[in-house]
C-alpha cells in the first residue's frame, strides 16, 4: 500500500571539481618530496619539497624547504626557498630565506627575512585583459608592446622649443632668496 520511495543521495564531487579552493594538503616535517606538487586549493609545508610548486595558496613553516619554484595566488613564507617565488601576494616572515627571484603585486617583509635575488612588481591586470591575454607572450615580441585588446598609450606631443625663446632654466636654478630679493 505504501510504496517506499528512496531518494538517491548524490555523490560527493571530487575535490576540485566544484572549484571549492576550502581543502588542504600538508607537508608534514618529516616528509619529503621529490616532484613537482600541484594543487587548486592550500598546501602547507612544513617538510621538504624538491621539485616546483603550484597552487592557490601556499603556507610555509619555519622547518618548510623548496627547492624549486613557486608560483601561488599568495604565498606566505617562513622556510627556505631556493627557487623563484611568483605570487600575486607574498608575506615574508622573520625566519623566511629566499635565494632566487620574487615577483608580485603586494609583497610584505618582516625585519630578518633574507632575499638573494631580484624583486620585481608586477601591476595588477584587469580580468578581461587577464582572460584574453596569453600565459606567455611570444619570444619575438617585445615585453613594452600592448597586447591586443589593451589600450594603446597616447602619444604625448611638447611644443616644440623655438631657438631664439628664452630658457627656463636659470630662473628655476637660482635660490628662492634671491628671486624674492629681486
Amino acid at each position: 500500500m505504501f510504496a517506499s520511495v528512496r531518494k538517491k543521495a548524490a555523490a560527493p564531487a571530487p575535490h576540485g571539481a566544484t572549484g571549492d579552493k576550502s581543502g588542504l594538503s600538508l607537508v608534514g616535517a618529516d616528509m619529503v618530496i621529490s616532484g613537482d606538487v600541484a594543487s587548486t586549493a592550500q598546501v602547507h609545508v612544513d617538510g621538504r619539497i624538491d621539485g616546483n610548486v603550484r597552487c592557490d595558496t601556499l603556507i610555509q613553516g619555519q622547518s618548510g624547504t623548496i627547492a624549486g619554484h613557486i608560483i601561488a595566488d599568495s604565498a606566505h613564507l617562513s622556510g627556505l626557498v631556493d627557487g623563484t617565488v611568483k605570487a600575486r601576494v607574498i608575506t615574508l616572515e622573520a625566519t623566511a630565506r629566499i635565494t632566487g627571484d620574487v615577483t608580485y603585486e603586494t609583497l610584505s617583509i618582516a625585519a630578518g627575512a633574507s632575499i638573494e635575488g631580484r624583486l620585481t612588481r608586477r601591476e595588477a591586470a584587469p580580468a578581461a585583459v587577464l582572460a584574453a591575454a596569453p600565459a606567455t607572450a611570444p619570444a619575438s615580441e617585445p615585453a613594452t608592446q600592448p597586447t591586443a585588446g589593451e589600450p594603446q598609450p597616447e602619444k604625448k606631443r611638447g611644443r616644440p622649443i623655438r631657438p631664439n625663446e628664452p630658457s627656463l632654466l636659470p630662473a628655476l636654478e637660482t635660490p628662492a632668496a634671491a628671486v624674492a630679493a629681486g
